[in-house]
């Protein structure tokens, strides 16, 4: 089936990023802001909170549109203003729901329950509380109103930063006699290249073009997080992992567990690497190799059309109304998967709620793993569908239980696959990219959080410069993967978006958590037959009204807490490094 890889997105707003549309939005939007504060009443509760969700979805459609604009054109200057106008309207929001929060912790305990008891809001009961619980650890209100107004050209100034210096960098690249000056995401999608000789050649340019900007980037990185780390000594906060465990509903005591476990159950990936590298007739893998394919003849690629036709098929055999939804989303022009120069490095899924659908954004390129990816970004959507009938507050799940949608979705397809595989050759492919996976879960990741978790910690007492940071990443990336590289990535500090976001620090564990939580779900999956369907659709749906570990336990009837589901976890994620030593 022939399926466009451009999205749509004149439904939204026409004229792109000179909608005149956009522009009245965000003057409507700035007056019913304004008019919150007159609702701020217990006799206006309910009026108050029905209005705060219209802005709230109405806030989050804009900033989706925005977002989509920003990355199918990094030269467009108009997208990167309109960015900055919403930011501003988002920071009145905020001051607004800052003070919102503190009304909710002024109220006595009996007015309060009193008040979220009432059915019509039962669906945000545990948001409110926990809203209430949060502004109980901060900073009185017009002290967090200053850091949030603060924040728009300062704290989130500095991260808006990074996809501008990013879009700067162009990488020259020949082959066949064609020269073409390559974006960093297509340069980066060469990593999965089959021939080493071109792996090497564009990662060693690219490692130079960070290191043309190290200083750059470094100061970007060491403000956001002097920062971060300024309003949490203010609120007395002395744990930088304070904000992102509360931001993903889930303890440290599930974290620890789960890191346990993963450094517990990295042997058997040592020695897939161990084999990987006999096959690529090297002494060690290097970083460049890390992704590179098995197994699969250079210049292979699978169109696009095959590639969501393939993923479709898949959908629709673990669950019917998965598969009609991602028909859906292919149909109708949800993803922007064009391989091309000008757009932002990476790939996501964004919804635009008002309209109940989402937007894709990806650079597609023919591999296998940007198969995998656009399942995870399907994977994603289809969450949000879950919920897009539910209250705007009800709605905000959290990233880590977001990836766990996400990375279901790639084992549905990689299982499958496996499966249906017939040759020897086949199967070892399939193989490979199943614990490549778990590679990138249970070391790449884990290289990251090493990485911030000293980095944050350092950052307390000194600005690093981008040689620290170097040494820093490469130790973290040493023991990630316990020593197992010729060659590391250094400049991984400067290379990874996530690492300047402002919205959500420490934006890497999460997805270990969805990755190994996915796991478990998916061996009680292949346990409950397709009567798991319906449990599935009930755990996404209330992901955003409860921690993890009450999820955990509602659906799975486990304990996050403990290390037994994680090990039991690790264990079927590195399950196939042993059938593919077999049949090697």
């Amino acid at each position: 089936m022939k399926f466009s890889e451009n999205w749509e997105l004149e439904c939204f707003f026409s004229g792109g990023s000179s909608s005149k549309a956009l522009t009245s939005e965000a003057e409507r939007l700035k007056a019913d802001i304004e008019s919150l504060e007159s609702l701020k009443t217990p006799q206006t509760f309910l009026k108050l909170l029905e209005k705060m969700q219209e802005i709230d979805l109405a806030l989050r459609q804009c900033d989706a549109f925005i977002l989509c604009l920003q990355s199918q054109n990094i030269e467009d200057d108009k997208a990167n203003q309109l960015r900055a106008e919403f930011v501003s309207l988002e920071s009145k929001f905020q001051l607004f729901s800052n003070s919102f929060d503190d009304f909710l912790l002024k109220l006595d305990d009996a007015t309060f329950k009193t008040l979220i008891s009432d059915p019509k809001i039962a669906d945000i009961g545990f948001v409110l509380m926990e809203r209430r619980l949060r502004a109980s650890q901060k900073l009185p209100c017009d002290k967090e109103n200053l850091i949030t107004e603060l924040s728009v050209d300062g704290y989130h100034g500095w991260g808006e930063l990074y996809p501008l210096l990013v879009g700067e960098i162009k990488i020259p690249f020949e082959q066949n006699g064609k020269k073409e000056s390559l974006s960093f995401g297509q340069a980066e999608n060469k990593m999965t290249h089959s021939d080493r000789t071109i792996r090497q050649e564009v990662f060693t340019r690219l490692e130079k073009a960070w290191e043309g900007k190290a200083a750059l980037f470094s100061a970007v990185l060491n403000h956001i997080a002097g920062f971060r780390l300024q309003v949490y000594a203010q609120r007395g906060w002395s744990d930088p992992l304070q904000e992102p465990l509360f931001e993903n509903r889930m303890t440290g005591g599930t974290l620890s567990a789960m890191w346990g476990a993963v450094e517990e159950s990295k042997k058997p990936l040592l020695e897939y690497m161990k084999a990987k590298a006999r096959l690529l007739g090297v002494k060690k893998l290097s970083w460049y190799d890390i992704e590179a394919p098995l197994f699969e003849a250079p210049g292979e690629t699978i169109p696009y059309g095959k590639g969501a036709e393939m993923i479709i098929d898949q959908f629709e055999k673990f669950h019917p109304r998965m598969g009609k939804f991602a028909a859906k989303a292919c149909a109708e022009k949800w993803i922007e998967a064009e391989d091309r120069a000008g757009k932002r490095p990476g790939g996501y899924c964004v919804p635009f709620p008002k309209s109940r659908q989402s937007r894709i954004f990806m650079t597609y390129s023919g591999t296998m793993v940007n198969v995998s990816t656009l399942a995870h970004e399907l994977g994603h959507a289809y969450h949000t569908e879950m919920l897009d009938d539910l209250p705007s507050f009800a709605q905000h799940y959290r990233m880590n239980v977001a990836e766990t949608a996400s990375t279901f979705a790639e084992q549905i397809i990689s299982d499958a696959l496996l499966q249906q595989a017939k040759t020897r050759e086949e199967k070892l492919k399939i193989l490979s990219d199943r614990i490549q996976r778990s590679v990138i879960f249970m070391m790449n990741i884990h290289a990251r959080f090493l990485f911030e978790t000293q980095f944050y910690q350092t950052r307390k007492n000194k600005f690093l410069s981008a040689e620290e940071l170097c040494q820093m990443m490469k130790g973290a990336q040493e023991k990630a993967y316990a020593g197992e590289l010729e060659e590391y990535h250094p400049y991984f500090w400067a290379a990874k978006l996530h690492f300047y976001f402002t919205g959500v620090p420490f934006y890497n564990f999460p997805y270990t958590f969805g990755y190994l939580f996915s796991m478990g779900l998916y061996m009680r999956a292949k346990k409950e037959g397709p009567a798991f369907a319906k449990s599935y659709d009930g755990l996404l749906r209330e992901s955003g009204m409860m921690p993890v570990e009450e999820l955990a336990k509602k659906h799975l009837g486990i304990d996050l807490g403990k290390p037994d589901f994680w090990l039991l976890s690790c264990k079927a994620a590195v399950a196939d490094v042993e059938e593919f030593l077999k049949l090697l």
